[in-house]
């Protein structure tokens, strides 16, 4: 009688995992949990694409800039090579100013400091008691605008501010500017060859 119970006890066992092992096989082949949805929209991409500027965009914005520097009111434009003298000149000459072309290099041996920008050429004698405006095509870390500002004062300029048709978010900010984004621009003049000019020196 004992070994009939024994018997019996087992056999239930025996049953009841047998009940059971098709839940236990079913839940063994369910999928693994899904990985998390992937983050928002990935704008990396379209920071560092490149947008194409027309020569009519360029000249919406350079009338843009000349309406906010007629707050300044300068005497001068000073273009920084090459950029700036195509903003630069387009500038002075909606505002009707004169335009001096001057290029800063980053040749930087004599000074031991890597990378500082360096004027290369002569700041214009004729910028001497006169209200001078500095202008590039990009201000990012504003080294270019402040070292061609500094000289200008060097010669006598009464009064000297900058602008420019780009400024970065986080870099430099000139007194003037069109734009302000981190987009990389190819300006319409990065398709052609640039003349230089010979006030621009060796």
């Amino acid at each position: 009688m004992k070994r009939n119970a024994a018997k019996k006890k087992v056999t239930s066992k025996k049953r009841a995992r047998r009940r059971a092992s098709p839940a236990r096989r079913a839940s063994s082949k369910r999928a693994p949990p899904e990985s998390p949805a992937p983050p928002g929209l990935d704008r990396s991409a379209a920071r560092s694409s490149a947008s194409e500027m027309s020569w009519a965009q360029f000249d919406r914005l350079v009338q843009q800039l000349a309406r906010a520097a007629a707050k300044f009111d300068p005497d001068a434009v000073v273009g920084v090579a090459h950029g700036g003298v195509f903003v630069g000149g387009a500038l002075a000459s909606a505002m009707l100013r004169e335009f001096y072309p001057v290029r800063i290099s980053r040749r930087s041996r004599d000074r031991g400091l890597r990378g500082s920008p360096r004027l290369s050429g002569v700041m214009p004698k004729e910028l001497k008691g006169r209200k001078v405006l500095i202008v590039d095509d990009i201000a990012s870390s504003g080294d270019t605008l402040q070292l061609a500002a500094a000289h200008a004062k060097s010669v006598g300029a009464s009064a000297v501010q900058t602008a420019a048709l780009v400024c970065r978010p986080s870099g430099f900010k000139p007194h003037f500017f069109a734009l302000k984004e981190d987009t990389f621009f190819v300006f319409p003049w990065d398709y052609a060859s640039v003349v230089e000019e010979p006030r621009f020196g060796p």
